[in-house]
């Protein structure tokens, strides 16, 4: 496609630059259809935005300029913020004796608890007993619950209250201090309304108290300031100092970052120094799991990049590249490259054939009956296998580890972990990562699930009921536990 045609506004789509690399470098994941489609959802979601706002800033500003000579506005708008915060703190009390009703059952069960045994330890110091822990996880959940629905019931509350604050100050700015000060106290009750530091005891609950003391200080502050009454500027609210976040993989990125043009277009020359650089980076990126949110600086994305630098080489250097290649350890680092190459160069090519034969001699030059052979694999040891098993077959790939697992017993959780899959769990409204874990999901072909299953018949002592996958599953949180 021609740069002009390329960099056209038919052709455009806005991006955040981690999602646009991926678009780049798994094309087959976005079909054209697909981008085409997000852009029609921008566009129609800027007009839509535009259209709530029928006003342009000047006119916004105008209104706020004509509406500060009206004096009269100033008295209705702060009657009505101190009834919404009246309200506001009228149900975060009520919200909260919810929670310490659950306190008190803790309270009482652990009263009810000491009075059932009277004991003593050897040197005949009285012990106390505590009731059972199905009994305070229940009312630990119970407490949770209160604070969960608090947070929900008191939230629009406090927006509500924030909006009239916002009133009060665009039509008073000089009062702004003051309502500052009650936006931080407000803000402050929702905090304390969702956390409870008191334990079974719920005369310690100083944390909400002391936030509702806040809050009516703050309001009352501002009445009085309104009234035109002298009173003292409040302080400015420590700032909360975030620590810096380093990013321990910037290195990494940036050495990417660097290689991408060349997965991108295919003029630039061989820069041996760079693709040595991204061969030594898939001993990091091994460490990395294969999932979604990693998939643009995973082991697959540097291997593929340091196989797009070496596009231009010549043949020779081309197959001196692979061989060193095949030398790499972990083995997975190694299996990465080679099957690059394999991909990036077409089934006829010279160098992918080359690639072919050194990831087959890989797979069987390798003695997986070693823990040695197993180092640094334990990330990304399945996708080795999946490639192992590509180039040879399955059953091939799953007689040589049953024979492993029967040469060396001490290889079964070695095995079951390497071999496991990964997940990643989203937060359903951020769409963060909140946790990265293993997972048996799929059991792959090459597994030898019947070698597995006889040897784990010295730590499981029902498994007979298990299927393969729940049996995968319950070996692989078993070897995770002792690790």
């Amino acid at each position: 496609m021609p740069a002009e045609d390329n960099r056209a506004y038919d052709n455009l789509v806005l991006m955040c630059i981690e999602h646009s690399y991926e678009i780049d470098e798994t094309p087959d994941r976005f079909p054209a259809d697909l981008l085409r489609d997000w852009k029609a959802a921008q566009i129609a979601e800027f007009d839509r935005i535009e259209r709530n706002w029928p006003i342009n800033d000047d006119e916004a500003t105008e209104v706020l300029v004509e509406s500060e000579s009206f004096g009269a506005l100033h008295a209705p708008s702060t009657i009505e913020l101190v009834r919404r915060v009246e309200a506001l703190r009228l149900a975060a009390e009520r919200t909260r004796d919810v929670t310490r009703s659950s306190s008190r059952e803790w309270q009482q069960a652990r009263e009810e608890a000491a009075r059932s045994l009277i004991a003593w330890d050897e040197d005949g110091n009285s012990l106390r007993a505590e009731p059972s822990q199905m009994e305070v996880r229940a009312i630990q959940q119970h407490i949770r619950t209160a604070l969960t629905n608090a947070v929900s019931e008191l939230t629009p509350a406090a927006e509500a209250s924030q909006v009239e604050l916002a009133a009060v100050n665009a039509t008073r700015p000089q009062i702004a201090p003051w309502c500052e000060a009650l936006d931080h106290a407000i803000t402050g009750v929702i905090a304390a309304a969702g956390t409870w530091t008191g334990g079974p005891d719920p005369g310690s609950d100083t944390a909400f108290d002391t936030a509702m003391d806040a809050l009516a200080t703050s309001v009352g502050d501002l009445i009085r300031v309104s009234r035109g009454q002298h009173v003292e500027i409040p302080k400015t609210p420590p700032a909360v100092v975030e620590s810096e976040i380093v990013d321990p993989l910037a290195a990494h990125r940036e050495l990417l970052d660097k290689a991408r043009p060349f997965h991108r277009v295919d003029h630039h020359p061989f820069d041996h120094g760079l693709r040595e650089r991204l061969a030594e980076a898939t001993g990091r990126a091994a460490e990395l799991p294969p999932t979604p949110h990693l998939l643009t600086i995973g082991l697959e994305t540097t291997a593929a990049l340091a196989i797009a630098v070496a596009g231009n080489a010549s043949q020779d250097q081309q197959l001196d590249l692979i061989h060193r290649d095949q030398e790499r350890l972990p083995v997975c680092t190694a299996v990465a490259l080679l099957q690059e190459s394999i991909r990036r160069r077409g089934e006829e090519d010279v160098t992918a054939a080359t690639a072919r034969e050194g990831l087959r001699c890989l797979w069987s030059e390798t003695d997986w009956t070693s823990e040695d052979s197993w180092l640094g694999n334990e990330v990304n040891g399945r996708s080795m296998m999946h490639a192992f098993a590509r180039i040879t077959s399955d059953d091939e790939v799953r007689d040589r580890l049953t024979n492993a697992l029967e040469t060396n017993i001490g290889l079964l959780d070695t095995i079951v972990v390497a071999c496991a899959g990964w997940t990643e769990h989203l937060d359903s409204r951020t769409w963060n990562v909140t946790e990265i874990a293993r997972t048996y999901r799929e059991v792959p072909p090459w597994l030898p699930v019947k070698a597995i299953r006889a040897q784990a018949t010295r730590f499981l002592d029902v498994q007979d009921g298990l299927d393969d996958r729940e049996l995968m599953e319950a070996l692989l949180q078993r070897a995770l536990g002792d690790v």
